[in-house]
């Protein structure tokens, strides 16, 4: 980075290359007012030349004048404003708090719309403001502000898409600048909100969870964001993992309310259970925006998965699943389907006994009684291997293939 700028800077001097700049900006104006806006730096640039001290206000004076990303092909566009990001972090080189001032309100120039922008204007934007981010110092507290005004371009432009791996790198990049956890919250929220107007609620899911986790757990943003969070992993078709949820403060805070009930129900209740919770708050179903089909449909898959969670490595009768669903039994390949497609459960339907065979499955919980299960395969498999091994051995000392019994 500081030989990119050595490069810029040697090209000319600090007057020289202040009014290339302006004459850059008079583009916007009309050609009987450009003369004039470029002779109004003039001056005060030369007086820099001999005086490095007075490079900063004349740079200050220029960023006031920046309305936008300006006229000119966007080869040019990134070009102006590289220069002028190279001056800008030359003449505020010593002083970290107002070089991110300055930054700040380039940066939230540039993001501006301006007539005639429009779509077309939206790539130089990214890569003016992709410039200034990456000119930064990789802790600068500066990246912060011009990372939102990128956000707030991208978004503008229903392109967020952009910034994929940006948004994954932002747990790192919070935990390296040196900002108020209100800064970063704001953030947070900001990147979520914008993610969920966009459809991508899956990834808004997960910066709603990282934007909790900052919040002072009393405050009531907290409360309201802790519910949002509740509510957007019901309503998401591929968030199965509720337990985590309970272990966050702000979401403990909720005990007592019903929101906080359902949240329990999901982690270890029944559909039996969450019908009964519905019947009773309604009202809460609705101002969450829940839909109670889809609620309905997510906890009996969940029941599914418990069902199979006891039973990996044997077969369930289709008239268990049944009644563990409260359908008819001609509907329990279609719902053994259903779970298998959401990640849940892995094994092998047999219409001819009727039954399940379980592989694997997810718990929806893990306590004392999945220890005890767990202790119990583990002692089966040793039991399992342990006569294998006994008949491998008495093969071998009476001369003859071992018949391998199954596990």
């Amino acid at each position: 980075m500081s030989t990119d700028l050595v490069a810029v800077l040697s090209e000319g001097t600090f007057s020289e290359q202040v009014l290339e700049f302006a004459g850059f900006l008079s583009r916007s104006l009309p050609e009987g007012e450009r003369a004039a806006f470029v002779e109004s730096f003039q001056a005060s640039a030369q007086e820099a030349d001999e005086d490095e001290s007075k490079c900063a206000a004349v740079l200050s004076r220029v960023v006031d004048e920046v309305k936008g990303v300006g006229e000119g092909s966007e080869r040019e566009l990134e070009g102006a404003f590289n220069l002028l990001t190279a001056l800008i972090l030359y003449a505020w080189e010593k002083d970290e708090e107002k070089r991110a001032e300055v930054l700040a309100k380039l940066s939230a120039a540039v993001s501006k719309e301006q007539s005639g922008s429009g779509f077309d204007r939206a790539g130089a934007k990214y890569r003016i403001l992709s410039n200034i981010f990456n000119a930064l110092p990789a802790s600068s507290s500066a990246r912060l502000t011009v990372f939102e005004s990128l956000l707030d371009v991208a978004a503008a432009h229903d392109e967020l898409e952009y910034l994929s791996d940006a948004f994954s790198a932002i747990p790192a990049w919070l935990s390296s600048w040196d900002v108020p956890s209100e800064r970063k919250s704001a953030l947070l929220s900001s990147v979520a909100s914008k993610l969920a107007a966009a459809d991508n609620h899956e990834r808004a899911y997960e910066f709603l969870l990282i934007h909790l986790r900052f919040l002072d757990s009393s405050s009531p943003e907290a409360a309201q964001t802790a519910e949002q969070v509740i509510a957007s992993a019901l309503k998401l078709p591929k968030v199965w993992e509720f337990e985590q949820l309970l272990q966050i403060q702000a979401v403990q805070a909720l005990k007592g309310k019903p929101i906080f009930e359902l949240l329990t129900i999901f982690v270890g209740g029944s559909a039996e259970e969450y019908k009964k919770w519905e019947g009773a708050n309604g009202g809460e179903v609705s101002r969450l925006s829940l839909d109670p089909a889809q609620l309905d449909r997510k906890m009996r898959l969940l029941d599914l998965a418990s069902l199979c969670s006891r039973s990996v490595s044997t077969e369930v009768p289709y008239a268990e699943i049944a009644s563990v669903l409260r359908v008819p039994e001609s509907e329990v390949e279609a719902w053994v389907i259903d779970v298998i497609r959401a990640g849940l459960v892995s094994g092998k339907l047999s219409q001819v006994n009727s039954s399940f065979r379980v592989y694997r499955s997810t718990y929806r919980t893990f306590g004392a009684e999945q220890w005890q299960l767990l202790e119990q395969r583990l002692v089966q498999w040793q039991s399992s291997i342990d006569r294998i091994l006994a008949t491998i051995t008495e093969a071998r000392a009476g001369g003859e293939p071992a018949a391998v019994a199954a596990v």
